[in-house]
């Protein structure tokens, strides 16, 4: 590097290293060292500053490398990057939630997209998890193994932030702590980096939102909450063997509530409401299964299990009438739909049954597919429950190791299991209700969201069947 010697001495004086008197033309310490002196013309000289440079910045060069527009302006590339964080995040629930999105279009005010916008920046806990989201995203769709990495780095910090915030009441009853454990949950289910932490993050949330009430869900955008991961809450429940959280009767209100008002909304014509009629009465009978599969697993610590059995039997032939007739309603609907179609075709109308023309993300055969997802989870409502009553009826029913034996801690009396499709299985048969006999290869993450956040969280595990 070039370097400017800072005295202002002429050439002798400075090499002599004494002080000169700056006197002009000449100074007076060459007049009495006898020579003549050289003025004070500077003369440049090169300075090797790297090793110094090096040691200065070796710290940060070790720790990121930061782009010239990081170093130049960083406030204006992290509001940059904060304003990206809603397209991307938007981009991933029309990819992840086709059917869901075009269904749920119609039932939420404040969607996701406008809460991420709104609230960027706030919350820091919030941030991590939705630049987690986008991260794994963008990895895996451009098949970048670098955005992957980041994605679990920024995962790791968004639960290390969230842990420091929820701590007291106030966070455990705000849609932010709701939101986080939601986005966490997705990027498991999406990430796939374990099994069954997708399903642990979902109890999370309907832990939370058994704590805020149903009450707190019914408008703006804790409305939306509600509605977009109440298909995984129910999932999880099915996975972890345990009573779901809309069984309840303040929630089977509140299923009921929100499914009459948006049924006059405005924005809903007649196909779509009775999709949502038929979709939301079904799934409150879908919610009482886990129930009834929880309680046949403990029919032995019923003081009189025989009656417990007939009780639970009683139930499950009723869930299994009302939704083979909501069912049927839906199928018939649906055929009906595709007939007005057909019709609209015919007429010189648009197309829609051959090729699906697309409406921004939805495609306009969107009903229809949508239908088919509630009537596939039907399907498999049916046949679980067909599996229970045959249970129930069986007078094996009667032998299930009583509470005191030390083998009735860890065998499961019912002849199937519920299991995750995240998780790898071997030796086992899964049996779905059509009565396929093999584990089908799990599809990419964005079809599976919108899978079972459309078929009401049944797409969700694999039935298995165990051998008598």
């Amino acid at each position: 590097m070039v370097g400017v010697p800072k005295s202002k001495g002429c050439g002798i004086c400075i090499q002599r290293r004494v002080k000169c008197d700056l006197s002009q033309p000449h100074c007076a310490q060459c007049q009495r060292y006898g020579t003549d002196c050289p003025g004070y013309v500077k003369s440049r000289k090169f300075m090797d500053e790297g090793p110094q440079l090096r040691t200065r910045f070796a710290k940060k060069t070790a720790q990121t490398s930061e782009s010239i527009d990081e170093c130049v302006a960083p406030s204006l590339v992290a509001r940059s990057m904060n304003k990206q964080q809603p397209v991307i995040f938007g981009d991933f629930v029309m990819a992840a939630f086709t059917r869901w999105f075009g269904l749920n279009k119609y039932r939420v005010h404040v969607p996701w997209t406008g809460y991420v916008a709104q609230h960027g920046g706030k919350s820091p806990a919030f941030d991590a998890a939705i630049y987690s989201m986008n991260l794994v995203f963008m990895g895996h769709t451009h098949l970048d193994e670098k955005l992957q990495q980041s994605s679990r780095e920024m995962y790791s910090k968004a639960l290390r932030l969230f842990g420091d915030t929820i701590r007291d009441e106030a966070a455990m009853r705000s849609r932010e702590s709701v939101s986080i454990t939601i986005v966490l949950s997705l990027f498991e289910a999406y990430s796939r980096t374990n099994p069954d932490s997708w399903a642990r993050h979902a109890s999370g949330t309907a832990a939370l939102m058994a704590h805020r009430g149903p009450g707190a869900h019914l408008t703006g955008f804790d409305r939306c909450l509600y509605l977009s991961f109440r298909s995984f809450i129910v999932a999880e429940a099915f996975v972890n063997g345990k009573k779901c959280l809309f069984e309840r009767p303040e929630w089977q209100a509140h299923i009921h509530q929100v499914r009459s008002e948006d049924m006059t909304d405005p924005r809903v014509d007649g196909p779509i409401a009775l999709f949502i009629d038929l979709q939301d009465r079904i799934f409150a009978e879908v919610v009482k299964i886990p129930g009834m599969l929880a309680r046949s697993r403990r029919l032995q610590q019923e003081a009189e299990p025989e009656e417990s059995a007939k009780e639970v039997l009683k139930q499950v032939l009723q869930c299994s009438q009302t939704i083979g007739t909501m069912s049927a309603h839906l199928r018939l609907a649906a055929a009906v739909q595709k007939y007005n179609w057909r019709k609209t075709e015919d007429r010189g109308g648009v197309a829609s049954s051959g090729n699906s023309r697309f409406i921004g993300p939805i495609p306009s055969t969107f009903p229809q597919q949508f239908a088919n997802s509630v009537l596939h989870g039907c399907e498999i409502c049916l046949f679980l429950l067909g599996l229970l009553q045959d249970f129930l009826e069986d007078a094996q029913v009667n032998n299930i190791p009583a509470e005191n034996d030390d083998t009735a801690i860890s065998m499961d009396p019912l002849p199937f299991r519920i299991v995750s499709k995240l998780r790898k299985s071997s030796g086992q048969t899964a049996v779905p209700s059509a009565g396929d006999t093999s584990i089908k290869e799990l599809p990419s993450p964005d079809k599976w969201l919108d899978l079972v956040a459309a078929s009401m969280g049944l797409d969700a595990f694999d039935i298995i069947t165990c051998p008598k």
